[in-house]
Order: C-alpha cells, then structure tokens, then sequence
C-alpha cells in the first residue's frame, strides 16, 4: 500500500510539472489582427498587421492577402514592428471579402499558421469607419484553465496520500 502511495505521489508530481511547464505553452499565438477576424472594414488601414503572445521571426513567417475575385499581384514584404508582422495594405483590394493567410515561426522554431476573412467595402460619405473588433484567444484561456485544474488535482492528490490512517 506504501509503494502505490509513491507511486501516486510520483504520478501527480509528474502532472504539475508538465502543465507548468513554460516552454509547452510559449509557442508564438495570434492575438490579435487589424483588421480584426469577421470584421467591416470601410476605410483602408495604412497596414495589415497581425500581433502575436511573442515576437516571431522573419525567416518563414509571412502575411498573404487574396481574393476571389480579383488578382492581387503585389506581394509586399513582411516586416517585424514588436511583436506584430506587418505589410502595407495592397492597393490593388477591390471592395468583397478578403482573406489573410499567415505563417509565423517561433524563435525555438515551432511554427504557426492560420488565417481568416474580413469584408472590404468603400464608405459612403454618411459611412464612418467601423472600429476593429479583436480577436479572443481561446486557446491561452484553455491553457490556462488546465494549468490550473491540474494544479488542484496535485493539491487534493497530495493531500490524500499524506494523511495518515489511524
């Protein structure tokens, strides 16, 4: 009974140092985009820019714009500002929808790749621009949600095995 007693100390011991572990979750994700993710975009930004949780670096990492309709020949080159990677904004987008694909590269290497769609369309003169909606991070809260359950496990596992039957 002593052994599994270790055993199971060993085991949560195990747990607690996985999942708070730094380096499991420091892989470089979105945060956030301008224009956001599903957003209305009536006034052509000066850039599109896409900020990650750390500053990934050039050598693989890209943004790439497109659309269905339209043949957008301009290939800008990405650029670092902090932790966002940055191109200007195409001047050959038509009004429609837009999609940005995205690679980012990690300094340990790890890569990350995604995209998403905005709508694209030009303002009337009683149009104001639409603010940018940001995007969530659901995957760092889900992180963190299990960092901390797991913690609570180790806890109550600890707990159980330490007292002492009379």
């Amino acid at each position: 009974m002593r052994a599994l007693n270790y055993l199971v100390k060993i085991a949560l011991v195990g747990v607690v140092i996985v999942f708070s572990s730094p380096s499991a979750f420091a892989h470089t994700e979105l945060v956030s985009s301008n224009p956001a993710a599903n957003s209305i975009v009536t006034a052509a930004p000066e850039n599109i820019s896409l900020t990650f949780s750390e500053a990934p670096i050039l050598a693989g990492s890209y943004i790439q714009v497109e659309q269905a309709h339209a043949n957008l020949a301009e290939k800008p080159k990405t650029k670092l500002d902090g932790t966002s990677l940055v191109i200007p904004w195409p001047a050959d987008i038509t009004p429609g929808q837009v999609k940005v694909n995205w690679r980012s590269v990690a300094d340990d290497g790890h890569v990350e790749a995604g995209s998403f769609e905005f709508t694209y369309k030009q303002a009337t003169v009683s149009q104001s621009p639409e603010a940018d909606i940001p995007s969530n991070n659901s995957t760092r809260d889900i992180a963190g949600w299990a960092a901390g359950i797991a913690l609570l496990i180790l806890i109550m596992g600890i707990i159980a095995t330490t007292r002492s039957k009379k």
